[in-house]
């Protein structure tokens, strides 16, 4: 769908929700949409119905079937996804938590911008893999859930819900099993006046399907036909789906687009009072016609007016980060591209969150656009506000939940829509047609063309400390800390920067600078110096900009990827520092493989430990005989072809001597026979999800647990997560298992840590998850991973 049939499909619902039928990046220039947005809004027309999924996570949504009823069938489909994805692996980059977050919400939008649906949310923050539903309902409270599913029922009001999760222990996650267990209460809970009376009056859903992902293969299901062709685009709604699916790049879930017969399955699983229908009849048999959403009809009608006519609108911006007190201006521009002559007014945001807008007061004037003519209107938007937050992450979570603030038509939805002047073109015959255009930054790039980037606020110096967590070693008397800042505003900024340490450390004093250029980067450095005992634990190291009467305390973070919309969020510039007694043994020397969302060299590297990082094309050519270990990072095997072809090379390295760690890797590296010594891993592949489950030690006197730090239960407390993934399910007898743990309720687990002697060297291979507690300074890994390397001491070679 074009960007600008995304923007005029857009309705506001009884509940209050602003939800575009589609949401997508607007990533090029105005137009119409042509014949596939008039065919698209065709189908859309007049159309009643409406269906709501629900799942866990982005990634569960069953697209081919939101691409066959909203593409193929016009019907209202709607995805409500739990969480946005914080707590899994990230393919593709180095964001991990909140930064995932937004990036998986970015890739639902993507997906939705091609199946055709909408997308909300609830207030869960994935916490990690969860093994049953009754840790999870620890961590996000059953009635804060099931407040949330049953608010976004009552404003989007469908009368079909389809749960990806049948809310049993089949489902295979904790998450899984509570998002069915969520839909199905939610289901009988949203007609119940005297539930929830804060989210919106009762809507009563007529019918609850399950998809087919859980179910026995010979449950009876009703089955559409996914494999026909969409007339507007030349695809089957089974390819828009894969499309649709392989826009979950962080997750790895690139999709095949087969042509041919492509059967759509769900079953029913329940019907409300009153209801008769059967398993096998349509997904709307026995439901009673509505009448359309008046919104709903009045946007499809003005897809179809306004594209039938040849009018285009568009907005724009020449700047898409507006610091504090600057301005950028916006320009407003109708064109008649049609026959007929059409007359424009143009209705402004007057303010929102962080901005406010204004213009002469004749863009408010109706004026006639003869065809071929345009109009345009010249518009200031300044920044009052400061910083553009996305809604969800103004406020510190709850625990493992959200606390939505700003606007409340924006809750449930992927992000606040802000600044969107409002076109109303009259036509010959008096009716009116309206369009909504969201402003976006325009850019030209000389390499691929327009650009278009949302329109945020930002503080106009942003500050950084890298990293925001960082272990110092107990006995370390200083560091030098750094300030990484950058100027947003258009004019001079002068600002006194500062370090604020606790009582009983040392900082130099505060520094003065001025920056006169916007993008100017500067970094200033502050000599820390620890109390001569530093107690262990952590402290906060905090830093700030006094500008005039402001004082700025805050990072600025994008996330930016060709097959989404730019992101931009704000943290505190602060650094959390963990004071720990580890060692290392500094005569070996180290290399290091980067696997996925690896940011251990770093880590290590901020605390003094240097490890060679070989990137993709050094590793065919690099003397491995220079080093004494080499360490693999998470799913290195997956995503590297460097290191899949320099493998041979590598295993004589280690027979030579050498010391090969592997950390998790997933079933390809089993399957190509990577591993020196054969060893398997379980479908499902074993874990360890309770980062506090107790760990016991297998073998006491192995060097990994004594030298050069002396391991013990302590350091397995303040995991963060998880202990581990993809640990060894089987192994040869060369391995030799180290440690065992288990989540409740579960067997023993020894393939976490497994150390091998091959030739005159050693293979270990763990799915500890180092890539989480290395980064996040925890003190008991670190001292681990210390002793993982110091396996390659060189001793009498």
């Amino acid at each position: 769908m074009s960007r600008l049939t995304c923007m005029l499909l857009a309705v506001v619902t009884a509940g209050g929700f602003l939800a575009p039928l589609c949401v997508g990046a607007q990533a090029s220039g105005p137009g119409t949409g042509g014949a596939v947005a008039h065919a698209r809004a065709t189908v859309a027309e007049g159309n009643w119905k409406r269906v709501l999924m629900v799942g866990a996570h982005p990634d569960d949504e069953y697209n081919d079937l939101i691409a066959l009823l909203a593409r193929g069938r016009g019907i209202e489909t709607a995805y409500l996804s739990l969480t946005r994805g914080e707590g899994g692996q990230n393919l593709i980059g180095n964001e991990l938590g909140v930064a995932l977050g937004l990036l998986r919400t970015e890739e639902l939008i993507a997906a939705r911008r091609i199946d055709g649906g909408r997308q909300f949310f609830t207030r869960a923050f994935d916490f990690g893999f969860s093994k049953t539903a009754d840790e999870t309902f620890r961590f996000w409270p059953h009635d804060s859930l099931l407040l949330d599913v049953v608010r976004v029922i009552r404003a989007f009001k469908p009368q079909v819900i389809v749960s990806v999760w049948s809310g049993t222990a089949r489902d295979g996650h904790g998450h899984h099993t509570v998002a069915g267990m969520i839909a199905r209460e939610a289901f009988d809970v949203a007609a119940d006046p005297s539930r929830f009376p804060e989210a919106g009056p009762a809507f009563r859903p007529s019918k609850f399907y399950l998809a087919p992902y859980t179910l026995a293969a010979d449950a009876p299901m009703l089955v559409l036909e996914g494999g026909a062709i969409e007339p507007a685009s030349g695809l089957s709604y089974h390819q828009l789906a894969a499309r649709s699916r392989s826009q979950h790049r962080s997750q790895d879930m690139g999709s095949l687009e087969e042509p041919g017969p492509w059967p759509v399955r769900v079953a029913l699983a329940a019907l409300a009072p009153g209801v008769r229908a059967t398993p096998a009849e349509s997904l709307f048999a026995g439901i009673a016609a509505d009448a359309p959403e008046p919104g709903r009809a009045d946007s499809i009608r003005a897809v179809l007016r306004i594209g039938r006519a040849n009018v285009v609108f568009d907005a724009y911006a020449n700047d898409d980060e507006i610091a504090t007190g600057d301005s950028a201006t916006v320009t407003l521009l109708a064109w008649n591209a049609g026959r007929d002559t059409v007359s424009v007014r143009m209705v402004l945001p007057t303010s929102g969150s962080w901005f406010a807008m204004r213009g002469p007061g004749s863009c408010g004037d109706r004026a006639p656009l003869a065809p071929g003519a345009k109009r345009t209107c010249h518009l200031v938007v300044t920044n009052t506000g400061g910083r553009a937050q996305p809604y969800f992450l103004r406020v510190p979570m709850d625990g493992s939940m959200y606390r939505w603030s700003g606007a409340t038509h924006a809750w449930g939805l992927p992000f606040e829509l802000d600044v969107r002047p409002t076109f109303v073109a009259t036509f010959r015959d008096g009716s009116e047609a309206a369009q909504s255009v969201e402003v976006r930054g325009r850019f030209l790039d000389q390499a691929t063309g327009e650009v278009r980037r949302p329109l945020v606020g930002v503080p106009r110096i942003a500050l950084e400390m890298q990293p925001s967590r960082v272990l110092w070693r107990q006995g370390e008397r200083s560091r030098v800390m750094q300030v990484h800042l950058e100027h947003m505003a258009h004019d001079t900024t002068k600002a006194i920067v500062a370090l604020d340490v606790p009582d009983g450390w040392t900082v130099g004093a505060p520094q003065q600078l001025t920056l006169t250029r916007e993008n100017e980067r500067a970094t200033v450095e502050f000599t820390v110096t620890a109390p001569a005992v530093p107690p262990q634990g952590e402290v906060i190291f905090r830093a700030a900009a006094v500008v005039g009467a402001d004082t700025l305390r805050h990072a600025i973070h994008r996330i930016d990827y060709p097959h989404i919309s730019r992101r931009t969020y704000f943290t505190p510039s602060e650094s959390a520092v963990v004071v720990a007694p580890v060692t290392f043994v500094q005569r070996v020397k180290a290399g290091y493989v980067r696997g996925a969302a690896d940011l251990i060299p770093e880590a290590l590297a901020d605390a003094g430990v240097t490890m060679h990082v070989l990137e993709e094309g050094a590793l065919d050519s690099y003397a491995l005989d220079s080093i004494d270990v080499l360490v693999i990072g998470p799913r290195a095997y997956e995503i590297s072809d460097a290191v899949r072809r320099a493998n041979p090379r590598i295993i004589e390295w280690v027979r030579g001597g050498g010391t090969l760690i592997v950390q998790y890797q997933q079933y390809q590296y089993v399957r190509g026979a990577y591993a020196p010594r054969p060893f398997t891993i379980s479908r499902p592949h074993d874990r360890v999800t309770d980062e506090a489950a107790a760990v016991t030690i297998l073998d006491p006197a192995h060097p990994i647990f004594r030298y050069p730090n002396a391991i013990g239960a302590d350091d397995f407390n303040d995991w963060r997560q998880e202990r581990g993934l993809y640990f060894a399910g089987t192994w040869d007898d060369a391995w030799t298992p180290l440690l065992e743990m288990h989540d409740a309720g579960e067997e023993p687990q020894r393939g976490s840590l497994l150390v091998a002697p091959l030739g005159r060297g050693n293979v270990v291979y763990t799915g500890l998850a180092f890539f989480r507690q290395i980064p996040a300074a925890v003190p008991g890994a670190w001292r681990l991973f210390a002793n993982l390397l110091a396996l390659g001491e060189r001793r009498g070679r």
